[in-house]
């Protein structure tokens, strides 16, 4: 009879005490998002929240104006198939990012699109700056601005060209001087500006 009052009660007092350290541990305690710092959670809660960051072109296609380091960077995968639409030409081309760390380092996936490539410079290399806007996951576009000057190692065979480009993205440095180039971040400006523009060229 003593058995049958006091285990509810043992029960009620368990049930009280999970309760509370529900409310006061951390969830999940040993998970993978556990150890966030504060900055990783606010880009998380944050990510494609921003007014004067993104834009809806369309149901499925929207263009960023992202951080390089604090997004970008990790999301522009290497040597897979990129797509990037020059907004002055309307020409699209493909590319496979070999690297860096300031900025993106890319090369044309094949002499095609290198060829594309090319002629948005009329066929003369250059170092001139151009807005873009750069597919770095489905239908998810983000403003950037490009070079056509092939330097530096070469990692891809059989492009037609001899080196790398960049891609720049808000606030990205160059490797030389490491600091913001304000030509690129101009052109990544327009890049956004014009963003209403993409769902002519899709």
């Amino acid at each position: 009879m003593i058995m049958q009052k006091i285990l509810p009660f043992y029960f009620f007092i368990v049930l009280i005490t999970c309760g509370i350290l529900c409310c006061v541990l951390p969830y999940p305690i040993a998970g993978k998002h556990a150890n966030l710092t504060s900055s990783d959670i606010y880009n998380l809660n944050n990510f494609y929240e921003g007014e004067d960051e993104i834009y809806q072109a369309g149901d499925d296609v929207s263009v960023s104006n992202l951080n390089w380091f604090e997004t970008v960077n990790a999301m522009f995968p290497t040597y897979e198939k990129t797509r990037v639409i020059d907004i002055q030409s309307g020409k699209t081309y493909y590319v496979y990012r070999n690297g860096g760390h300031n900025h993106a380092d890319v090369e044309p996936i094949d002499r095609e699109n290198t060829e594309i490539f090319h002629s948005i410079y009329n066929y003369e290399w250059s170092w001139a700056r151009r807005p873009v806007w750069v597919e770095v996951t489905k239908n998810n576009f983000v403003a950037a601005s490009i070079n056509g000057y092939p330097h530096g190692q070469s990692y891809i065979e059989n492009t037609g060209m001899d080196g790398h480009t960049c891609i720049h993205f808000l606030l990205s440095k160059t490797h030389g001087t490491k600091r913001v180039d304000e030509a690129h971040q101009a052109a990544v400006e327009y890049a956004y500006a014009h963003r209403d523009e993409i769902v002519n060229y899709l």
